[in-house]
């Protein structure tokens, strides 16, 4: 058994993580302040774990937690496209002073291996297709506040890796694209598209429905972190983590049509200060170590919406 701590726990990836350390007899302590989900997302395991609730800017906070844990994965951020443009402050303090004030605590600790959520958004506006890690990770704009999250996930690699280095002890990074599941918040594209079609609400679109992306369901993600941070001599590497399954927008609202049985009649709006056109990592290096994912488009997007229809028709 180890003790690990999983910052962020209560979140939509950091509940499905926590429930594989559970099953898998790991004493899990949870830090958290509830910002996004509270911890409902947690209600069927709170017997199982301890939870801390603090902020992790406030370094009073973080001197609450048990200095003894084996592993940390240090997934608390502000995530989300619409707090990027409307609270990029706040993004960048609480995703910056979040994780130096996570390396100063581990000064203090017997930690001897940490995991740091990142993002494909590092990249940018990347040149090449797919993506691989090697790519040149950068700020395009900094006028554009969509990129107050990708600027403070540059940061905090930058700092994981040199912090890491300095107190001896083994990191793992995983740019993490486009993870959906049941049971997400409700800003990110699918969640909102299924509201949509639940709600009966103007089907609108940002932009002009071309851009790609690759969803990655959330099993697969999950089983991939565990993937990278639970094997020997792995440690030390930056990894995608997703599926090289390139989507547009346009195909996603198809395939939600279907599944919802009813046309959509998507309306086009304008994007100001949008990212990237297209987004597909480079699974390579990840796949390389026997990762595959198992779930496709169609399928977990399936499951997505049967939840999320149950979830909105409840709330009616």
């Amino acid at each position: 058994m180890s003790k690990i701590l999983v910052t962020g726990g209560a979140g939509f990836i950091g509940s499905n993580l926590v429930n594989l350390l559970v099953e898998q007899d790991n004493d899990v302590i949870i830090f958290d302040n509830g910002f996004r989900n509270g911890f409902r997302n947690l209600e069927q395991i709170k017997e199982k774990i301890t939870v801390v609730e603090g902020n992790i800017t406030l370094k009073e906070d973080w001197n609450r937690l048990p200095k003894d844990c084996d592993f940390v994965y240090h997934l608390a951020a502000i995530n989300g496209t619409k707090y990027f443009y409307e609270i990029p402050e706040t993004v960048l303090k609480v995703n910056v002073q979040g994780v130096l004030n996570f390396v100063e605590w581990l000064e203090h600790t017997s930690t001897k291996q940490i995991f740091f959520a990142s993002s494909p958004e590092v990249y940018g506006f990347p040149q090449k297709f797919p993506t691989p890690e090697t790519e040149y990770i950068t700020v395009p704009d900094p006028n554009n506040a969509r990129f107050s999250y990708s600027s403070s996930k540059i940061v905090g690699e930058t700092i994981i890796i040199n912090f890491a280095r300095q107190l001896g002890i083994d990191f793992s990074i995983a740019r993490i694209h486009n993870v959906y599941g049941p049971n997400d918040t409700f800003e990110h594209v699918i969640p909102e598209f299924i509201r949509k079609c639940v709600t009966k609400e103007p089907f609108t679109v940002q932009g002009d429905g071309k851009d790609t992306r690759c969803f990655c369901y959330i099993s697969d993600a999950i089983e991939a972190i565990l993937l990278i941070t639970q094997s020997s001599n792995v440690m030390n590497e930056i990894y995608n983590i997703g599926s090289d399954e390139e989507t547009s927008i346009n195909q996603l609202i198809e395939l939600l049509q279907s599944i919802h049985g009813k046309e959509l009649s998507p309306i086009y709006e304008d994007f100001k200060n949008p990212g990237t056109k297209r987004r597909v990592p480079d699974m390579t290096k990840i796949c390389k170590l026997g990762y595959k994912p198992k779930i496709s488009l169609q399928i977990g997007l399936q499951k997505t919406y049967d939840w999320y229809s149950k979830f909105y028709n409840d709330e009616k």
